[in-house]
């Protein structure tokens, strides 16, 4: 019996389907066969090429490609050598489509978060604001880089003004930018800057690397206020407090701060010195790469 022609075009759609499915699926076997579960394959044909391989069904292979990537970025550790896989395999998910944002900035979060990865992270964010010139975010998260993976205000001022002159792009963007223009970096800007991303953010894995340094920057907020409170006792009264209580009890704080990792601010009425109980030294906020600070 002959099936009517309407009847015929679902099938042959879906085998299409399968066939540009298949063939991604060798393209990317042959690359998985002798490699750590991290990296999941150590070698990717380049994106160009299984753009044409993949018969035009270029967004189902990206997908396909993009679900290794989450693996790998979900792993507990991440070696430098799976980060550098990670980028290869994200340059190509985002060649086969370019107009993918969300891995453009789940990416670029993950190499920097997971992976000292700052230069690779621009380069795929540029790479993204180059396709998809109309997404605040990706310009917003270049300014992000700029601040705090390369200490330079002024390119990060650039990124965010930019951004803020986008459709959809929050007010609060271009404050940040006037303030970035005027000012070195700061923890109040540094918590501002964090507490946005990490709105914005929903990759879980990532979202528990920002939450951590979010509480750091925020501890180092508040070890700044505190500081600047004890000098102000100290030049009212020429002496130090005997404790961090008469900071309020003076009206130089409107209350002490609450230590974001569960813990206490502890006071050495001696030497003037404030820490925190949870965390080991200070948090530099002017550095050329994260993993400086660590």
């Amino acid at each position: 019996m002959v099936m009517p022609s309407r009847t015929l075009m679902p099938v042959a759609w879906a085998a299409c389907i399968c066939a540009g499915i298949a063939v991604t699926e060798v393209y990317l076997e042959e690359a998985r066969a002798t490699v750590q579960r991290s990296q999941h394959f150590s070698y990717l044909p380049d994106g160009d090429v299984l753009r044409r391989a993949v018969l035009g069904y270029r967004e189902v292979a990206s997908d396909i490609l993009w679900l290794q990537v989450i693996q790998a970025m979900g792993e507990r550790r991440v070696s430098q050598e799976a980060g550098q896989w990670i980028y290869r395999a994200l340059d190509v998910v985002t060649t086969l489509d370019p107009k993918f944002v969300r891995a453009y900035e789940a990416g670029a979060h993950a190499l920097c978060t997971l992976v000292v990865m700052p230069e690779a992270s621009n380069r795929l964010l540029e790479k993204g604001i180059h396709h998809n010139p109309q997404e605040w975010r990706l310009l917003f998260l270049l300014g992000f880089n700029y601040y705090f993976e390369f200490g330079d205000n002024r390119k990060a001022a650039e990124a965010m003004a930019a951004a803020a002159r986008l459709p959809g792009a929050p007010d609060v963007i271009s404050r940040l930018a006037a303030r970035m223009l005027v000012s070195a970096h700061s923890p109040h800007q540094a918590v501002e800057l964090l507490a946005k991303v990490y709105e914005d953010t929903t990759d879980e894995s990532v979202r528990k690397v920002l939450e951590q340094r979010l509480r750091e920057a925020i501890v180092e907020r508040d070890l700044y206020l505190l500081e600047q409170a004890i000098s102000q006792f100290q030049a009212q009264y020429s002496e130090r407090p005997a404790r961090l209580e008469e900071l309020v009890q003076r009206g130089l704080l409107r209350e002490l701060p609450q230590e974001p990792f569960g813990g206490q601010y502890i006071y050495d009425a001696g030497s003037g010195a404030v820490r925190s109980s949870e965390v080991q030294g200070r948090l530099q906020l002017t550095m050329r790469k994260r993993g400086q600070y660590q």
